[in-house]
């Protein structure tokens, strides 16, 4: 089992099975993730334990207006349907609250991923000619475009999610971002994950798409704002 793998097994309530258990005892990384899971259902289980003050239920059912129709008051709603109504509202809102912690998107971890175990051995490997870079890019995300927003430090093919991206480190004013720009990879609309402090956002281009990670969520939005403008 991999990193990555054990991030998209580790939902909120399903606990962890054998094999991810052998992994974490393994793993640095995932050990520090499954203890921020561990701490994220206590603070929710506690802020859900909250009770509601004494008789809000009826307080809120003898509030509702009565309508009028054709002369006629027409009755409150049964107590009773009312009551059980509100309690599958409130199970509803924890039940978001829950999903929500699993919102982190694969691919957007993804490039986390890379940026935290492979960028390295990407940069060691070489980079690529900057004109053979824009010949290839040209119509996913051309050379002159990055450099309208930043300083290319780093231009170069990797292996990546099955397929071929190319791995570009961009100095900004505000700090570095890496971006993972994947010509084969289409996705309909804007998604994101944080992990280990760090941000990354996969954003549709015209051909393909491109991740960007960095440590600032605010830099990451700020370079997804620039290239999608």
């Amino acid at each position: 089992m991999k990193c990555l793998d054990y991030r998209r097994l580790l939902l909120p309530g399903t606990g962890e099975t054998e094999a991810m258990r052998a992994h974490r005892l393994e793993c640095v990384f995932c050990t520090d993730l499954e203890k921020e899971h561990a701490a994220f259902e206590r603070e929710l289980r506690d802020a859900l334990e909250i009770s509601p003050p004494a008789g809000l239920a009826d307080r809120l059912f003898e509030s509702l207006p009565q309508t009028r129709k054709e002369g006629q008051v027409a009755p409150r709603p049964d107590r009773r349907r009312f009551l059980a109504a509100a309690a599958v509202v409130a199970g509803a809102v924890g039940i978001g609250l829950y999903a929500w912690r699993g919102r982190d998107d694969p691919m957007a971890l993804a490039c986390i991923d890379f940026v935290m175990k492979d960028e390295a051995k990407s940069i060691m490997m070489g980079a690529m000619p900057l004109a053979e870079a824009d010949a290839r890019l040209a119509d996913t995300l051309p050379v002159a475009r990055l450099q309208q927003i930043g300083q290319i430090r780093h231009i170069a093919p990797c292996p990546f999610g099955g397929g071929t991206a190319y791995h570009v480190i961009l100095m900004v004013p505000q700090n570095k971002v890496t971006l993972l720009i994947m010509p084969g990879t289409d996705t309909a609309a804007r998604v994101r994950a944080a992990l280990h402090g760090m941000h990354a956002s996969v954003v549709p281009l015209r051909h393909g798409s491109v991740g960007v990670v960095g440590e600032s969520a605010m830099v990451v939005d700020s370079v997804v704002a620039a290239l999608r403008a």
